[in-house]
């Protein structure tokens, strides 16, 4: 099982905030059955931070050498109007350095999530929706355009334990558009749980189980 969006990588964003914290969530990761981790620290216009961040990765992961447990480095980028040229100027964090690109949307302003998808495509990326079921000026046919236009879909574990998200994440399923169930795992509170997304994925959509806990996604 792989966790593509979590944010472990301690003191650079409002995710863990030391060794501890990290530690607590991996060990969470542990219990949870995954066994590779993609860290995904924030990065938007303002806040690039690259080689610190890649700095930070390679002493995080002789920290942690240990743990059975694989690691890899992205990131999750607020989107802006210049990213794609930034991305194309290594300014910014792919997954594992690859075309993978985990792109989050403002939850507030209303974006078109699909003309960014394509064009992002257009030029080599493969982007990835992060939390695809927080935007709420997504109408449910928005999703099937997203997903037209080349994107993969990111939805939050703990999103199914909330009654707000239990009409698109509903949609999101039976029509199969969900790619990766990730933790988005912030702290002790904001943790890595799938506990409960996996007895109700199990129950509701056995036949996707696989593909979210037992397939490892490979980037490359």
């Amino acid at each position: 099982m792989i966790d593509i969006h979590t944010h472990i990588l301690y003191g650079v964003d409002d995710g863990s905030p030391n060794s501890e914290t990290s530690k607590f969530l991996i060990d969470e990761e542990i219990k949870n059955g995954v066994k590779k981790i993609i860290l995904t620290p924030h990065q938007n216009e303002e806040c690039k931070r690259t080689i610190e961040l890649i700095e930070r990765f390679e002493s995080f992961k002789n920290e942690f050498k240990d743990y059975n447990i694989d690691f890899y480095l992205g990131s999750e980028i607020y989107y802006y109007s210049n990213m794609i040229d930034d991305l194309k100027r290594n300014e910014l964090l792919t997954i594992n350095n690859t075309k993978y690109v985990l792109v989050e949307f403002s939850t507030d302003i209303e974006t078109d999530i699909s003309s960014i998808i394509y064009d992002l495509k257009i030029n080599g990326y493969l982007p990835i929706v992060a939390h695809i079921e927080r935007y709420p000026y997504l109408s449910l046919k928005d999703y099937d355009e997203i997903k037209k236009n080349g994107a993969l879909i990111q939805v939050n574990s703990k999103s199914f334990e909330r009654k707000i998200y239990n009409k698109r994440l509903k949609y999101l399923m039976k029509k199969n558009l969900v790619d990766f169930i990730s933790s988005d795992c912030h702290n002790e509170k904001r943790n890595c749980d799938f506990e409960f997304t996996k007895r109700f994925i199990a129950k509701k959509y056995k036949k996707q189980y696989d593909k979210y806990f037992n397939d490892d996604f490979i980037f490359e």
